[in-house]
């Protein structure tokens, strides 16, 4: 079953055969923990000094989880919402690795005293993490005493060694800081002081939305805990500002005219098409930037917790809450699903009916279901579109 329904399982385990013994323990199938990880990584470091040696071990054990991950969801093991975690823990742990082992090359012990921290931003930030996603990051820096020039360069060097040392064929972990303040244009790395100045004088309504998903995964926890403070202020405004928010829905609009891609039937889209995830979270972010200030619950990088909390809230009618969160899962599983069948990350829904029907099967439809599958998503996304048009633009 695993190897028929999932290309991506099939390439893996010529890496790892052995995996099939996990098919005989129900509990082998289960993710492991993120401290069972964190130990396993940390005693890699320990029994191999060097970068380079260290490094193949700690794609091995990435490797190994994702392919445990794949089929605990192809078997059913797994809901969404534990697949998500699983994949967004591996991930934490891999960048924690790897930037420790960076780390150890990089920094002279005279500089020792340098604070260096990973930011999650996006779908990672949120813990929501699919098969094929990127992993979106910001790099934040404290010199703590360090020669301020020097400082940056060791952190270019950090970031340089992180994006180096991450890479894998195999499975590629493609660490995306395009989120960052000025995007593509801005600085790489920024120090803290640096973002707080940007973010005090020249901040754009995006910049505090990317904001409401930002959360500290690894380096300097202190300085983990000041860039938080730093972002709450920017992201749980006391008052939403009224051109900020219409500058949000101006974009949201040029998102969906200007970034689909070209030939695609927006209805297939999963991401960006109406009724998809970009509808469902940029509604949520709206009202958090509006509402988090009063509303304590709000402050969460969770898009389904955000959107729970703001229908008890009554910032949404009772109705929509249902028809948001299917629309965000049913779109989160088909991608997450269109992976594992093919081994390609794509956010569109096949209309090759082959295909459709090996996504049915990974998501426990019937044998032939290809119809069935694109006829509840057009559903589910028609009803969510309608919630979103009212709640967002109205």
């Amino acid at each position: 079953r695993v190897l028929s329904g999932s290309r991506y399982i099939g390439e893996l385990m010529e890496w790892i055969p052995e995996a099939a013994a996990w098919l005989d323990d129900p509990e082998l199938l289960r993710p492991r923990s993120g401290v069972a990880l964190q130990t396993e990584a940390r005693a890699i470091q320990t029994r191999h000094e060097t970068l380079d040696d260290a490094m193949p071990f700690v794609r091995a054990l990435r490797r190994r989880e994702l392919l445990r991950t794949a089929m605990a969801a192809v078997l059913g093991v797994l809901t969404i919402e534990e697949l998500a975690d699983s994949l967004s823990t591996i991930t934490e742990v891999t960048i924690q690795a790897t930037l420790r082992a960076v780390r150890r090359e990089v920094v002279p012990p005279e500089d020792d005293a340098l604070d260096f921290s990973v930011i999650a931003m996006g779908r990672f930030g949120g813990r929501e993490l699919g098969f094929g996603s990127d992993a979106d990051v910001l790099y934040v820096y404290r010199p703590n005493g360090v020669d301020p020039e020097r400082a940056h360069a060791l952190s270019l060097k950090l970031v340089q060694g992180l994006r180096t040392h991450s890479e894998d064929h195999r499975v590629p972990l493609d660490l995306d800081a395009d989120l960052r303040p000025e995007g593509r244009n801005g600085p790489l790395v920024r120090s803290l002081e640096s973002y707080a100045e940007y973010y005090g004088r020249w901040s754009l309504s995006w910049e505090a939305q990317a904001l409401l998903r930002a959360r500290g995964v690894a380096g300097s926890v202190k300085l983990i805990d000041a860039f938080t403070e730093l972002a709450d202020r920017v992201r749980y405004p006391e008052r939403a500002d009224p051109q900020g928010v219409r500058e949000i829905k101006r974009i949201k609009a040029r998102v969906e005219s200007e970034r689909l891609p070209q030939g695609v039937d927006p209805s297939r889209h999963l991401k960006l098409g109406p009724g998809g995830l970009s509808d469902v979270e940029w509604l949520v972010q709206l009202l958090q930037l509006q509402h988090a200030h009063a509303v304590p619950a709000l402050r969460t990088t969770s898009t389904t917790d955000a959107l729970r909390t703001a229908g008890e809230a009554g910032l949404l009618p009772e109705s929509a809450v249902p028809r948001l969160h299917e629309a965000w899962r049913f779109a989160s599983r088909l991608r997450s699903a269109n992976t594992l069948l093919s081994a390609q990350t794509s956010d569109v829904l096949p209309a090759d009916r082959r295909r459709l029907d090996g996504i049915g099967r990974l998501l426990e439809y019937p044998p032939r279901s290809a119809s069935r599958v694109e006829e509840d998503w057009m559903r589910v996304a028609r009803l969510s579109r309608r919630v979103f048009e009212k709640q967002f633009y109205g």
